[in-house]
């Protein structure tokens, strides 16, 4: 839960911003800032793209893709962007409900019967799996509100179970040898996803899960075409994407990046680190290590059938850019439309219930709230944050970040590759610098 909190927690309140750009004394202000995490060796590199009324105010690139090879980042550098694959799922089945081709409140059932016979963990005893109350729904995946969870995500019954039986369907790392991707196709992955318990019952609790990967189960049903395909087809090709993908392009093998963590950092209960290490030093070092190496990496090549909805899609800097400057749009970049305006509103609303919200939001905050695939910020004093309401947003694993302010016309796309990502407080620092400079 840490990791949302720290996507979340951008400190104070913003006014109007009237400035159309930025003073050459504070983006240098931020330039500095952000150098000296890559300066003092806690992070390997940092690139920042932001826009205001569909230009360009602020760019910037400082680091290395791979430190011991001295290989520099640019405009051109390929991330593991995680996480932010979910908004790119929830556009695609956007696209579907808007051509009446799948519905919010249809049960997930009809388009992967496995889901038919799903059970949840009986929340008294937990040693037993009961019948859910009801079946989950296409908005409880898109909500994180329909049960399913994460391997990572505690060390209850149900995550071991997701352990037991590799129901993971991230790449992590070419040192996680032990950590393997699930080795079937993406509706395999759905059914496999079925067969194990939920942790609540559908509707009734948030719980950050594997909802989007099931979603690219639902859109291969519909189109039947790969989800891989689907997202080439209807987002990246009409958007001009040339970068982002569920492996490398070939042509980008050379701009790929490593991805790094430092101290003890565990997946599933276990230290990511290189076998002969002595894991009881880690705790206290503060050195950067390679855990996916940008040469090594999984990500080069195309040979998985699971395209993971929730946390598969790598991309640059500029092409993640674009898909959020179409959120901004309403739907539409360059002339070309793939949204409508009126499904970018549902998406980036509010979803959950009064009676969810009441606990402190999905994140444990306050005035925050979730919409289909995205944060949204229901009240900025709230939440303590520096935003405007319904401003939405989403980060990954990696401490990678995007928004889209619409209020003030603002989008704003943050790179780096570093495990985990709330060991530092990028995101709140980049929003607390920019908005307080174009409101000076």
């Amino acid at each position: 839960m840490r990791i949302f909190i720290s996507i979340l927690v951008f400190f104070f309140i913003s006014a109007q911003i009237n400035a159309s750009s930025l003073e050459t004394s504070d983006k240098n202000k931020i330039t500095k800032h952000f150098n000296t995490y890559i300066d003092n060796g806690s992070l390997p590199n940092i690139s920042i793209l932001i826009k205001k009324d569909n230009k360009e105010i602020y760019r910037h690139s400082h680091g290395f893709a791979d430190i011991e090879k001295k290989i520099k980042v640019n405009e051109k550098t390929i991330y593991r962007i995680y996480s932010m694959t979910k908004p790119v799922t929830g556009v695609a089945i956007m696209q579907l409900v808007e051509n009446g081709q799948l519905r919010l409140n249809d049960k997930v059932s009809k388009y992967i019967p496995a889901f038919k016979n799903t059970k949840v963990i009986n929340l008294e005893f937990q040693d037993y799996v009961v019948k859910p109350k009801r079946e989950i729904t296409i908005r409880d995946l898109l909500t994180h509100t329909s049960g399913l969870t994460y391997s990572w995500a505690g060390e209850g019954p149900v995550n071991q179970i997701y352990r037991k039986y590799n129901i993971r369907p991230y790449y992590f790392g070419e040192l996680d040898s032990e950590l393997n991707k699930f080795p079937g196709n993406t509706c395999q992955f759905a059914a496999a996803a079925a067969a194990a318990p939920l942790l609540h019952n559908p509707g009734e609790k948030w719980s950050y899960g594997i909802n989007m990967d099931i979603l690219g189960c639902v859109v291969e049903v519909i189109s039947k075409i790969t989800f891989a395909d689907y997202l080439q087809k209807n987002i990246f090709d009409p958007l001009n994407l040339k970068s982002i993908g569920f492996s490398v392009n070939p042509n980008d093998s050379d701009s790929f990046t490593t991805l790094y963590t430092s101290g003890a950092f565990s997946r599933d209960g276990e230290i990511v680190a290189p076998s002969g290490l002595n894991q009881s030093e880690l705790m206290f070092s503060k050195e950067l290590r390679s855990i996916d190496s940008f040469d090594k990496s999984p990500y080069l090549t195309n040979s998985s059938k699971l395209f993971d909805g929730g946390s598969g899609l790598v991309s640059n800097i500029d092409d993640y850019s674009k898909f959020a400057e179409m959120l901004l749009n309403g739907g539409v970049l360059n002339g070309v439309r793939i949204l409508s305006e009126a499904s970018v509103d549902l998406m980036s609303k509010n979803h959950l219930s009064d009676e969810i919200l009441s606990d402190g939001a999905a994140f444990g905050l306050k005035g925050v709230g979730m919409g289909l695939t995205v944060g949204t910020i229901l009240d900025p004093g709230l939440a303590g944050t520096y935003s405007v309401k319904g401003e939405f947003f989403w980060g990954g694993a990696a401490s990678t970040i995007f928004w889209v302010d619409k209020k003030n016309n603002i989008t704003a796309t943050m790179m780096t590759q570093y495990m985990p990502s709330d060991k530092y407080p990028l995101r709140e620092e980049l929003k607390t610098l920019l908005y307080s400079s174009l409101s000076n």
